[in-house]
């Protein structure tokens, strides 16, 4: 993923990097709380997946998963686009299925409350429309950044294992406010299963 992103910065003009649209689903794509929950097994007959419906431990792991993603579409080099409903836990197989309406008084409340920090962050974080993209580590399964201002810098990090892991980060941030996450310990980041922090240090 880092060599992904680190390429499209090479080879696109900043102008159009600003403008990307960062997006995990589409009306034409299934809903990615599905695909992540099921383990991209979506594509039985229209009748299977007419009724098809996560089970409450699939449900879970999806959720987790989406959170990790979510964290990364709003903070990497772009702009978040989100499809109604993913923020509410909507699901759905294929077209037309991926289309239900928006499950107004049914949201997934936890999740939506999720994505309106991240929301509120982005928005008040001038790092994110023209901040530098600073990779800092990765390894299979984990990757932390760091969008870099003129006066703050914010750190993302995320591990999609089912198992706490730890991974190095720069010390300054040891003390930077916690945006969502965990607290680091000197250079030590310690990130719980299917965990992420985003960490944010302000110069002034």
């Amino acid at each position: 993923l880092i060599d992904t992103v680190l390429d499209i910065l090479e080879n696109y003009p900043p102008q159009s990097v600003k403008l990307l649209m960062n997006h995990i689903g589409t009306h034409d794509t299934p809903r990615i709380l599905t695909v992540l929950g099921n383990d991209g097994e979506y594509k039985n007959d229209r009748e299977w997946q007419s009724v098809f419906s996560l089970t409450p431990e699939q449900y879970k792991k999806g959720v987790n998963l989406l959170k990790i993603a979510a964290v990364l579409q709003y903070t990497l080099p772009g702009i978040p686009s989100l499809y109604y409903g993913d923020e509410a836990g909507l699901q759905g197989c294929g077209d037309p299925f991926c289309r239900a309406a928006y499950p107004w008084g049914k949201e997934d409340t936890e999740l939506l409350e999720f994505y309106k920090k991240l929301g509120s962050f982005r928005r008040e974080s001038n790092v994110f429309r023209s901040g530098e993209f600073i990779p800092v580590y990765a390894n299979f399964g984990e990757i932390v950044y760091i969008r870099k201002g003129e006066n703050s810098s914010v750190l993302v990090a995320v591990s999609r294992w089912h198992e706490e892991t730890t991974v190095k980060i720069p010390p300054e941030f040891e003390n930077a406010k916690i945006i969502l996450g965990n607290k680091p310990s000197g250079d030590n980041l310690k990130l719980n299963p299917y965990g992420y922090t985003i960490l944010e240090l302000n110069k002034n």
